[in-house]
């Protein structure tokens, strides 16, 4: 039996998706601390997906202070998607959302920004703000239809490619 402080502690939220090309039984976990295991889960899985990655030991430290968070998806116990943010002020800064190259076009990068949204407006915070590149289209839809909007360009934050900037404010009535 696993020790709780060997493990993250998490909140599971389960999820059948029947329209899936494949029928899979995922399930999002909020990550709130984190431990090494975890760390090095997330340190792999983006640099399976990027070119750069955090290395575990930040990740776990800047989760583990409140600074990071991290929403992850998983099938079968292997982490396949994330999302991770940074609190900074009276807004939130997305740093990476991933999603393993056999489990994309599922509709689990959206199924995480809907979480990260769903946190956005129980919480304080005013804004989220992103990077995206510039010939990222799919990202950049999904951004679109969430309600983000497009609001600058930043020249050169890649690699030989610009980043565009979106932004989602809360809207109060």
């Amino acid at each position: 039996m696993k020790s709780l402080l060997t493990i993250c502690v998490s909140q599971i939220f389960h999820f059948h998706r029947h329209h899936l090309k494949k029928r899979l039984s995922l399930m999002i976990e909020s990550v709130s601390f984190c431990d090494l295991k975890m760390s090095k889960e997330l340190e792999e899985i983006e640099n399976e997906i990027f070119t750069t990655a955090w290395p575990s030991e930040t990740i776990k430290q800047k989760i583990n202070n409140k600074e990071f968070k991290y929403w992850v998806y998983k099938k079968n116990d292997k982490l396949v998607a994330y999302l991770g943010v940074q609190f900074i002020n009276d807004f939130i800064e997305i740093l990476g959302i991933g999603v393993i190259e056999e489990y994309r076009k599922n509709g689990i990068a959206g199924e995480l920004m809907n979480e990260l949204l769903d946190f956005f407006n129980k919480s304080s915070y005013l804004k989220i703000i992103l990077e995206v590149r510039e010939s990222n289209d799919t990202a950049k839809n999904l951004y679109t239809k969430l309600g983000f909007n497009k609001i600058s360009k930043r020249k050169n934050y890649y690699k030989n490619e610009d980043a565009d900037i979106y932004l989602k404010e809360k809207v109060y009535v």
